[in-house]
């Protein structure tokens, strides 16, 4: 019974600090993450990240090698975080205007979630380089093939009119990945509302002609 207590003990120990070292790693992400927003990868320095959490450098070198991996950790897990937007749409009876509904609300949820990475990303895409960069490529072909996909078959069934599936793609990807040109995390519209807004225009980009 004794040796049972003491393994329980010993594993909500381990929790409580694998919850805690994530909640640090966390903050960090998202504290460097503004920084770099708002002022740039070059012009950030480790020591204005650690000022900025109110910690030693030591604090942010336990968690992260160094700057540039701070940076391409915001990048991947924003990417591995967006690519799966459609993911809850496949293999389902909804309509090909349907899934392109929800698809685009839930990546536009999904970017705005993790928005200092997606926005990073498209700000300076060219500091990001070997596995990091592999990944975020092929996140980006995972979801633009999703994207094909769906309005491929929107306009076989006729729900759908547009000339080009590729460079319609391409048109309500970079409305999308560019709102980092002008959106704020402090707007006064919610995620939520942001993203209806967004979706019911983006959609007439695609609708057939009334």
């Amino acid at each position: 019974m004794a040796t049972t207590t003491r393994k329980d003990a010993a594993y909500r120990r381990a929790a409580r600090k694998s919850v805690n070292h994530g909640a640090k790693r966390a903050r960090i992400l998202e504290v460097a993450g503004d920084l770099f927003f708002r002022q740039g990868y070059g012009n950030t320095s480790i020591d204005e990240i650690a000022a900025e959490l109110g910690v030693g450098k030591p604090y942010v070198y336990y968690y992260f090698r160094d700057k540039l991996t701070i940076f391409e950790t915001l990048c991947v897990e924003s990417s591995n975080v967006t690519h799966k937007a459609f993911e809850a749409t496949r293999d389902t009876d909804l309509s090909a205007s349907e899934r392109l509904s929800q698809g685009l609300r839930e990546l536009i949820l999904r970017y705005l979630q993790t928005f200092a990475g997606g926005a990073l990303y498209y700000k300076e895409p060219g500091l990001l380089s070997g596995e990091a960069k592999d990944i975020v490529r092929q996140n980006a072909l995972a979801l633009h093939a999703d994207l094909l996909q769906v309005l491929e078959e929107g306009r076989t069934a006729g729900e759908f009119s547009f000339d080009d599936t590729k460079l319609t793609a391409l048109m309500i990807g970079g409305a999308i990945g560019f709102m980092f040109s002008w959106y704020r995390p402090d707007s006064k519209m919610s995620p939520t509302e942001l993203a209806d807004y967004m979706v019911r225009d983006l959609m007439k980009i695609v609708a057939v002609p009334g």
